[in-house]
């Protein structure tokens, strides 16, 4: 598969270099005190908060420069669905009364509990009651890839990614226990490490035969795989944003209008507080 290096090294290289102690930028969220929802939403036209900005001296010298702060909004800006990559939205409104942010990663045990949660819930729910966003982390980096698909279904395969996740990691758990079975469980940080043998398919090209309707025509396969490769990556420099801000500390986790929830939460307790 081709990818998009120069790219990928770029939001890579970011993500292991941005000094913690950066400041972030705050900006009002529609209806809500401090930002503390919509602080991520492209769509309100605020600036995001962003853990690269510099202050003080070193803003002074960046601007006689006549340099910028770095953002997504500017690095991703020459992509025509950068929005949707970095706040994909699985289900509901722009306009509905809440916020669900669902920080989700494929490699971590506890995503499983919390996903069928969140799906149940969400389930229960009319589209204008909540909006559903996914910011995927990737402790094992084909998890990339596969949340680029979810991103790429939202907009040319409308209602079937969420569907399309839970196949995701119902089969990423399928080949790490055959795997296991085996002896050769290794971590799925490209595309054949994430099956049984030389002969498989990777995953996302699986999905793309099997997962939509209608499925990704043949032609189409290996540009889609460039595309998801890089609209994963703006995603999880995003979730690494969206965690550092709100201060989760787990791999998974889900933050309800600005707050982070409990990530034992039931589906009970989870639709009471979309009400």
């Amino acid at each position: 598969m081709f990818k998009s290096a120069s790219f990928s090294l770029l939001i890579k290289t970011l993500l292991v270099c941005l000094p913690l102690s950066c400041v972030l930028a705050l900006g009002p969220a529609q209806a809500l005190a401090d930002g503390a929802a919509n602080a991520f939403n492209p769509y309100t036209g605020k600036a995001m908060p962003s853990s690269r900005k510099v202050k003080g001296e070193d803003s002074k010298i960046l601007e006689a420069l006549g340099g910028t702060q770095r953002s997504i909004a500017t690095d991703a800006a020459y992509r025509p669905h950068w929005k949707e990559e970095a706040y994909p939205v699985l289900k509901g409104t722009m306009d509905a009364r809440h916020e669900v942010l669902l920080v989700l990663d494929m490699a971590d045990p506890a995503a499983r509990p919390l996903w069928k949660t969140v799906r149940a819930a969400m389930d229960r729910l009319p589209a204008a009651q909540a909006r559903l966003v996914l910011f995927a982390r990737s402790a094992e980096l084909y998890a990339t890839d596969l949340t680029g698909l979810a991103i790429w279904a939202c907009r040319e395969r409308p209602g079937q990614a969420i569907s399309y996740l839970s196949w995701a990691l119902q089969r990423w758990d399928d080949i790490k226990a055959a795997q296991r079975r085996k002896g050769t469980v290794r971590p799925f940080n490209n595309e054949y490490d994430a099956v049984l043998s030389r002969k498989d398919y990777p995953l996302a090209f699986v999905a793309m035969n099997s997962c939509f309707k209608p499925k990704v025509p043949e032609k189409d396969q290996s540009r889609l795989a460039t595309y998801i490769y890089d609209a994963g990556n703006i995603n999880l420099y995003q979730a690494t944003e969206v965690c550092r801000y709100y201060g989760l500390e787990t791999p998974s986790g889900l933050i309800v209008d600005g707050k982070v929830v409990d990530s034992a939460t039931s589906v009970e307790a989870l639709k009471a507080l979309l009400k």
